[in-house]
């Protein structure tokens, strides 16, 4: 069965005390991208790149309580993946072409608010960028910019450790499927690309954010409309 979520998973290394929402960019250090032209089989390539979280602490320690979304993300394969299309043609993609690139979600419904041992689920779509170069029997390239086209649950777990750092340590992982038309083979292809990343970022937020950082969560949610407005136009 196809997994159709985004999962997104923040292990602490600190315990800061923030009182409005920040936006925490993480810088990959260790991921790869699966495609699955069709289960079990797939290809795997490294990821590279950054994601943002938004975290609003509700209560001094990050975790049960708390509110939190994934932002953007700037990710992208480093590697050639081939894929065999029914053993007729083999599409191709190049390093650079397969990108992650944003999340949009309800700011009313989609902030996951953490219960009891700092897990919730918020819902967010996702925009996903790729080019596949097919050769064999026939030759074509196909480009495929697409958002998911509807939320896709997103699993937020924080913990805090015992010890103090200024680092935060975060994994995301997720899958977005995609439906490919092959008209010369009059087929079509189910395509999951599905994403594990892990990265690093650290407490003191972007001076850039300004007001941002001080909005609260009531203006984060009309802060997000407008973003997700300003997106859909």
């Amino acid at each position: 069965m196809r997994s159709r979520g985004f999962l997104v998973i923040a292990c602490l290394v600190t315990g800061p005390v923030l009182a409005e929402p920040i936006l925490y960019t993480f810088d990959v250090t260790d991921g790869y991208l699966r495609i699955y032209p069709q289960a079990p089989c797939y290809e795997e390539v490294p990821l590279a790149g950054t994601f943002s979280l938004m975290i609003q602490d509700d209560d001094g320690h990050l975790g049960e309580s708390d509110w939190a979304w994934p932002e953007d993300a700037h990710l992208t394969n480093t590697e050639e993946a081939a894929l065999s299309i029914a053993g007729l043609a083999t599409a191709h993609v190049y390093p650079g072409s397969a990108r992650l690139l944003d999340f949009d979600l309800d700011p009313n419904a989609g902030a996951a608010h953490l219960g009891a041992g700092g897990t919730g689920v918020a819902e967010a779509d996702a925009f996903l960028s790729a080019t596949a170069v097919v050769t064999g029997v026939i030759e074509d390239t196909f480009s495929m910019d697409f958002w998911a086209g509807e939320p896709l649950p997103v699993g937020l777990t924080f913990t805090t450790s015992v010890t103090g750092s200024d680092t935060l340590v975060a994994r995301l992982h997720g899958s977005i499927p995609y439906v490919l038309g092959i008209p010369d083979f009059g087929m079509t292809v189910t395509l999951d690309f599905v994403i594990n990343v892990e990265g690093t970022a650290h407490v003191v937020p972007d001076p850039a954010l300004g007001g941002l950082t001080v909005l609260g969560l009531a203006g984060a949610g009309a802060w997000l409309r407008r973003r997700r407005d300003a997106r859909r136009g």
